[in-house]
């Protein structure tokens, strides 16, 4: 390494075997077996090591299925399989590996580049010459490579097995192939399925992925309604969302091609009034828990009126939001405390999930509408009154309990 001139002698026997021996070092032997093993992924030639074979997963000659392209020889990985696409690779220059991306999986694409385009640093060839410059030409060669391949699944795909490669298509930034395939990937939107809730984090996801792609011709008919909603049901309410669940819409968050066709008939939700009209309604009061303080309208139904389309919920609640009033709607055949996971998320300043409160508030809840909705006294009572399974002295027993003006038990006598 020192750059003096070598003397190179003439073998007159030379048996075709070049042997290399290294004096003054001292190699580990699993050392040199786990080099050996990673410079000789890609070799051109047999590579023997103790008389084994090492392998070449890599090599041109390894029965990967590689393509010739301007900057030498690639293979992608995947591009059959429509979920996960890999997205790693690692370069080699004759042979040897001298660039990988970064990647957490084991697939990756694998490309050999042209030597006569491409040069590594001297003396390790371990880096290329303008790395960075040769870095962007092979992501461009990958894109346009992977660009060609879809393009021709495209042409013999049908269009509910082609739109399954939407997350492949994502990565490499193709999503405009599927602007005008008549059938919408699963992945780009969702259906409410549960009860709308503030908090996805903490109460979980309300919404999920639809099991099959939708045909372009259920939305271009109007047999599926798709939307956009972006409303923060602590602040705006869940009223739209609430109309969307009960519509079963489909819910659109954009993450097509701008040029998408479904962009034409996407009913963008947030950008239309709201009106909400009271069934019967009989009472106001407000409910104070230890954190959710809220009034709550009492009525046997509500509707929800949107455009010209209205909807008509008896049997959940729903909140207006914090900007809207602060007012929960309760209708008769919705008793329910799922409405406080609409109002709060019970996360203190630091972010932590307060669970045993949220508890504490529900069945505070849930005895604030007991006493707001029964009509018999006894009735309530009932309702109110724990279980007492756990007490058997108390089996078979009867009390007469005082309640006084304030709501709090002022006596309890044993008949």
């Amino acid at each position: 390494m020192s750059f003096k001139p070598v003397t190179v002698s003439t073998m007159e026997d030379w048996d075709g075997i070049t042997s290399i021996i290294m004096v003054g070092y001292d190699i580990q032997a699993a050392n040199l077996a786990e080099a050996i093993q990673r410079l000789a992924k890609g070799f051109t030639i047999p590579v023997t090591l103790n008389g084994e074979t090492v392998e070449r997963p890599h090599a041109l000659d390894s029965g990967l299925a590689f393509i010739e392209t301007d900057i030498g020889f690639m293979y992608l990985d995947g591009l059959e399989t429509p979920k996960h696409p890999a997205t790693g690779y690692e370069v080699y220059l004759q042979g040897l590996p001298i660039y990988k991306s970064h990647s957490y999986r084991s697939d990756e694409h694998v490309i050999h580049l042209d030597s006569s385009r491409f040069y590594a640093r001297l003396p390790d060839r371990d880096k290329l010459i303008d790395q960075s410059e040769a870095v962007l030409l092979i992501l461009g060669a990958l894109q346009s490579e992977a660009e060609k391949c879809f393009k021709l699944f495209k042409k013999t795909l049908s269009a509910q097995d082609f739109v399954k490669y939407f997350e492949t298509l994502k990565h490499w930034d193709l999503l405009a192939l599927l602007n005008d395939v008549d059938a919408v990937p699963t992945e780009a939107i969702t259906v409410i399925t549960s009860y709308p809730v503030c908090s996805n984090e903490a109460y979980g996801n309300f919404e999920e992925h639809p099991e099959k792609p939708v045909s372009r011709l259920a939305i271009e008919s109007g047999q599926v309604e798709v939307v956009d909603i972006d409303d923060d049901i602590q602040y705006d309410g869940a009223a739209r969302y609430m109309f969307a669940w009960i519509r079963d819409s489909l819910i659109y968050r954009g993450n097509l091609d701008e040029g998408h066709w479904i962009n034409s008939y996407v009913r963008t939700l947030s950008k239309e009034g709201v009106t909400v009209e009271h069934v019967n309604e009989s009472h106001y009061a407000h409910f104070e828990g230890s954190w959710v303080y809220v009034g709550v309208t009492f009525c046997d139904a509500y509707r929800i009126k949107i455009g010209v389309d209205v909807v008509e919920i008896d049997n959940h609640a729903f909140y207006e939001g914090y900007e809207n009033g602060d007012v929960v709607i309760m209708p008769k055949g919705g008793l329910s405390d799922a409405v406080i996971e609409q109002v709060a998320t019970f996360k203190s300043e630091y972010d932590e999930y307060q669970e045993s409160t949220h508890d504490d508030d529900c069945g505070k809840f849930f005895s604030f509408l007991v006493a707001n909705t029964a009509k018999d006294p006894a009735d309530a009572v009932r309702q109110l009154l724990p279980e007492f399974t756990g007490c058997p002295s108390l089996f078979g027993k009867s009390f007469v309990v005082s309640i006084d003006d304030v709501g709090k038990v002022a006596s309890t006598t044993a008949v």
